[in-house]
């Protein structure tokens, strides 16, 4: 599956409690040659290691264990469920003895280590994080034959179809009556109007969306009427991140039009990094900024952050007081390269834990503060991660 398609409806499915044991792997993937052999042999590793803590835990039930062994953690099974056309830099998968095996691909160009995990209910953590890293985004397309809006993540685009979209508009028009196009037909009497009453729908139905997908910025596209009607009359003027003239869009592919809107995209994005510092230094002289893992982690655990900063390749190791409030930060392991996948899933001494930017970011997301990802050497005075604080 593709991270474009994630929503959170679909993050609150794979929150919820499942039998024990619901497990879920982590492993690094190579973009531009996807599920190589490598990959497959990472794999591999993976899931004899998975099968080992699944061997050695008490309590994991017998039916539940064979299943598992004989029918999910196998690779050829997994690898089966890798989409190739799909560029990917982490594979995150979450199985379980009674449901369908899901294998999400991610983009993202932050080190990730080779993770299988049990739990009682699927760890979304890495998911939530690679989304803020792929910095999600929808794309409106105004036309008059069709209006269509996409969700995208990094370079890719995924159609949505809900909330009303896609929209084929009802404008009547005296024309639809004649066989054939009328050369030069100027406007009929009261088609502008229709346009409007169109395009207020669609603003209604943009705002389900936007309801529905924690209010993402959205770009839009049309021509230069239509484009100015629905700027004219939108409700939701505060998540327009962006205009571009339509010039052929209406039937563009999700891949083309990821590729046409990725410069207008990439701007954005760096205008907010410039705000998202420059608050940061207004956070400062307020007193309402907190810098580093530890201050940035109690805070979050506090539910204390309006917005948290992180650098995109950082990686942070650690361990948690008993009620999770207090960090204490330790030298990040190296990784272990394969054929020895025992050694890479063993924690440097025990209550380490080495994904400490993904609790971190999800825990922000779930308690409603803003998280951005900005470039590596941002944060350098604070270690990689800070944060404007409520209060």
């Amino acid at each position: 599956m593709d991270i474009s398609e994630l929503t959170p409806e679909t993050l609150a499915t794979l929150r919820a409690p499942r039998p024990y044991p619901a497990i879920t792997l982590v492993m690094p993937a190579d973009p531009k040659a996807p599920f190589s052999e490598k990959d497959r042999i990472l794999l591999r590793g993976l899931c004899t290691e998975a099968q080992r803590q699944l061997a050695e835990d008490p309590d994991v039930e017998r039916e539940v264990r064979l299943a598992l062994r004989d029918h999910k953690l196998s690779p050829e099974a997994i690898a089966d469920l890798v989409d190739p056309g799909i560029p990917a830099g982490e594979l995150v998968v979450y199985l379980s003895a009674a449901e369908p095996t899901q294998v999400w691909q991610v983009p993202t160009d932050a080190e990730v280590l080779p993770r299988a995990e049990f739990a009682d209910r699927y760890l979304t953590r890495y998911l939530a994080a690679a989304e803020q890293r792929s910095w999600p985004y929808l794309v409106l397309v105004l036309d008059q034959e069709m209006c269509r809006l996409f969700r995208g993540t990094a370079t890719r685009l995924h159609e949505v179809k809900a909330y009303g979209f896609p929209d084929a508009p009802a404008i009547p028009s005296p024309e639809d009556a004649v066989p054939g196009p009328i050369p030069r037909a100027q406007p009929y009497e009261g088609h502008e109007e229709y346009v409007k009453q169109y395009l207020r729908i669609v603003d209604k139905n943009l705002g389900r969306a936007l309801k529905a997908h924690d209010g993402l910025p959205v770009f839009v596209i049309g021509g230069d009427k239509i484009l100015a009607a629905f700027l004219g009359l939108t409700t939701h003027g505060d998540h327009l991140a962006g205009t571009l003239p339509l010039t052929g869009m209406d039937t563009d592919t999700p891949a083309d039009l990821a590729r046409r809107i990725a410069p207008t995209v990439e701007a954005y994005r760096a205008e907010q990094v410039a705000e998202a510092v420059n608050e940061l230094a207004d956070a400062r002289s307020q007193n309402k900024y907190v810098g580093g893992p530890a201050e940035v982690w109690t805070a979050v655990a506090d539910k204390r952050v309006h917005r948290l900063l992180v650098e995109e390749g950082l990686l942070i190791a650690g361990k948690t007081d008993a009620d999770g409030r207090e960090l204490t930060t330790v030298p990040y392991p190296e990784p272990v390269t394969l054929p020895q996948p025992k050694e890479d899933f063993e924690p440097p001494e025990p209550g380490v834990a080495t994904d400490i930017v993904e609790q971190l970011v999800e825990d922000a997301a779930e308690s409603g503060a803003l998280v951005l990802f900005v470039p590596d050497g941002t944060l350098s005075d604070a270690a990689g991660v800070a944060g404007v604080l409520r209060y």
